[in-house]
């Protein structure tokens, strides 16, 4: 057990360190260069690979890098892709080049998206029903890791090194992160999916969605990452004209905030086998959502740094342990034979909603404050665990 989740902690750190580094410090960095709140909000689109990916999702269930392994394999190719476009962009200049920059995000976004496709599919298969509560709390708390490094980290090196030297050491962790996967070897099922190509590709789509209460499903995913979105997006740019500078967000938000969801996401694996996925979504989701609210605070115009991470370290624990039951719950719904299709199809539609979030916000934002911003943001997540406990089964509170 716990080479599986040493193996699944390396891969969900590594994916998230990049795409945190350049989603946290760009904002910020645009902010800082008076850029609109408008403008802000479209680097969701950068996202977009990540609500897409269930596209290619069938490709890498159906085939195999030859002496790699199956999902071992992919894993491998796009984590060293995903280096390479990170030292790439060591050596670019982001005030005359920006453009370029924002080229080599997306490929960033669109390797990392693309790896975390085989990773989840390695660890439906690799953990056990029973120990789906603390892999999910490691993939949770991975990620968070993996932003702590990033978007905190890193974030702070910046200031004292510079971009180029931030980013080869960014790139480095990353490579040293991959020695797990290389020591692995992979269970490889030895069935033939030699299928007809079209129907193999739309198929397993097709008996994911003809599944009974999953379309409603799908709905909360969408509501539940666009609330959470919303407010983890417009939280740097409010710290910014707060007068805060990149070290100070980076460290209340990329490395305490941070290291608070990682905790807070293991107390939720321990708790969610004892209440089951669904029910500790119910009461997890609840308490974020009302506990989001409290970036109203600086909102308002309070600027003092211990309520400041008083706030930050509040919300960002609940969220992630209504985080961790979320993957959970989606780990459950996802077949072994399909893992790469299932899984990443929910993931896809949380990101979809990320995306749109977080589009929408910065135009919120703009035309009627943060504080409206919050509002919206906790209602979204509302909204998404009223129509868990409309739609679940009273008599086995699944969903």
């Amino acid at each position: 057990m716990l080479a599986k989740l040493i193996l699944l902690a390396a891969l969900y750190t590594s994916q998230f360190i990049p795409t945190t580094f350049f989603i946290q410090t760009v904002p910020v960095f645009m902010r800082q260069q008076n850029m609109s709140l408008d403008a802000i909000g479209f680097l969701g689109f950068l996202i977009l690979p990540s609500a897409l990916k269930f596209l290619w999702s069938p490709f890498i269930d159906r085939y195999r890098i030859r002496g790699l392994g199956h999902y071992r394999g992919w894993i491998i190719c796009f984590q060293v892709l995903l280096v390479l476009v990170t030292f790439g962009c060591a050596f670019i200049n982001i005030r005359e080049n920006f453009n370029i920059l924002i080229i080599c995000m997306f490929l960033a976004f669109l390797f990392s998206s693309s790896q975390d496709i085989a990773t989840d599919a390695l660890a439906v298969n690799l953990l056990e029903p029973q120990e789906r509560g603390l892999g999910n709390a490691i993939q949770s708390g991975g990620n968070i890791f993996g932003a702590i490094v990033g978007g905190g980290g890193v974030l702070i090196l910046l200031d004292r090194v510079g971009w180029r030297y931030s980013l080869i050491f960014m790139s480095l962790v990353m490579l040293f992160t991959l020695v797990p996967v290389l020591l692995y070897q992979e269970q490889v099922s030895t069935k033939s999916k030699k299928t007809n190509f079209f129907r193999s590709y739309f198929q397993p789509f097709v008996n994911f969605l003809s599944r009974p209460k999953i379309l409603p499903w799908l709905f909360v995913l969408l509501l539940y990452m666009s609330g959470e979105m919303m407010s983890s997006t417009m939280i740097r740019p409010l710290l910014s004209d707060r007068g805060l500078s990149l070290s100070d967000i980076g460290l209340m938000l990329g490395i305490v905030s941070y290291s608070a969801r990682i905790v807070s996401a293991l107390i939720a694996g321990i708790i969610i086998p004892q209440l089951g996925s669904v029910r500790s979504l119910i009461l997890f989701g609840l308490i974020a959502a009302i506990t989001t609210l409290l970036y109203i605070v600086p909102a308002v115009g309070v600027s003092s740094l211990p309520i400041l991470y008083g706030v930050s370290i509040a919300v960002n624990a609940t969220q992630s342990m209504a985080y961790t039951a979320l993957l959970s719950a989606m780990m459950d719904k996802s077949n072994p034979e399909t893992a790469a299709i299932d899984y990443t199809l929910q993931v896809s539609i949380m990101y979809i909603g990320g995306i749109a979030a977080t589009v929408v916000s910065g135009a919120i934002a703009s035309t009627t404050g943060y504080a409206f911003t919050f509002i919206i943001s906790a209602a979204l997540s509302l909204l998404s665990i009223l129509l868990i406990k409309m739609f679940r089964s009273p008599q086995t509170l699944t969903f």
